[in-house]
């Protein structure tokens, strides 16, 4: 459940370059005519704009990602790949989280997003007694969106933790898709500022954890998080396969790179997530 949940909602420390909220989708069909210019809006094929129903992109997949926030190791999980969208309003994917364009005009969205949190387990830090699990929780909020032309986007977006580590997220994107050919790219660099609930969660230490875990208690402020870069490349197969591959590097930063967790022997302030699936193509009314 875990690796379905992750699969669904893995956040931007993954493939975030890889489409903005309601945004053209990046792999068209073989059968997709050339994409128009962005002021005609037409319907009725994949990329540019948008598709005229519902869209249902799934497949199977790998994922390695870090085993908790500050971890210099990876884990890998198999997951299914699974991407949906419905018009130019209703996205679930991977790379975008679960929203709805509410404002949608040619260079601007806006509208709600949800993404899940999945917490820090006791097997994720048995490498340091006694310090605490953080549970699942959804992370709420919204995003506003611009698009100077068809292929950039610059998009704020805004989460708050129900439960789980509590805090609040900011993060500011820059994203840029090219076609060509079979091929789909795109790569983009994002800043997150957390809040003090956040960074005090997953990287700080109380002195009653400190006591066990063998840490130096840590009590960190609200700041800049990470800086990272994310890139991702997809091809048409034929039919209506693609294969698809992400990569996604941060960098800790301030109060999150100084915590005693990250600077153990067993943390690093270089954050690596990697991915690959192969998606099967569904499209209905």
């Amino acid at each position: 459940m875990r690796a379905i949940l992750l699969a669904i909602g893995l956040s931007s420390a993954s493939a975030a370059a890889a489409q903005t909220p309601g945004a053209p989708d990046p792999a068209p069909a073989p059968s997709t005519p050339a994409p128009t210019p962005p002021a005609a809006r037409p319907g009725g094929f994949s990329f540019g704009p948008y598709p005229p129903g519902w869209q249902i992109d799934v497949g199977p997949g790998v994922l390695a990602v870090p085993q908790f926030p500050g971890s210099n190791g990876l884990r890998v999980l198999p997951i299914p790949a699974l991407d949906i969208r419905y018009k130019n309003q209703f996205f679930a994917s991977v790379q975008t989280g679960i929203g709805y364009n509410l404002v949608n005009e040619r260079h601007l969205r806006a509208g709600p997003i949800l993404r899940p949190e999945f917490g820090r387990t006791s097997r994720d830090i048995a490498r340091f007694p006694g310090l605490r699990r953080i549970s699942f929780a959804p992370e709420v909020g919204g995003f506003i969106t611009w698009q100077p032309d068809f292929f950039t986007s610059v998009q704020v977006e805004v989460r708050q933790a129900l439960g789980g580590h509590e805090g609040l997220i900011a993060d500011l994107s820059l994203r840029r898709v090219k076609l060509a050919g079979k091929w789909t790219l795109g790569y983009g660099g994002r800043l997150r500022f957390a809040d003090q609930r956040y960074n005090r969660r997953y990287f700080g230490v109380t002195p009653a954890e400190a006591a066990t875990s063998g840490l130096a208690a840590y009590a960190p402020g609200g700041n800049l998080n990470d800086i990272g870069v994310s890139a991702f490349v997809s091809r048409r197969l034929g039919g209506k396969w693609s294969a698809n591959g992400f990569v996604s590097y941060s960098r800790l930063l301030l109060e999150a790179a100084d915590s005693p967790i990250t600077r153990s022997r067993f943390g690093s302030a270089n954050q690596v997530t990697l991915g690959a699936t192969l998606s099967y193509r569904f499209r209905f009314q």
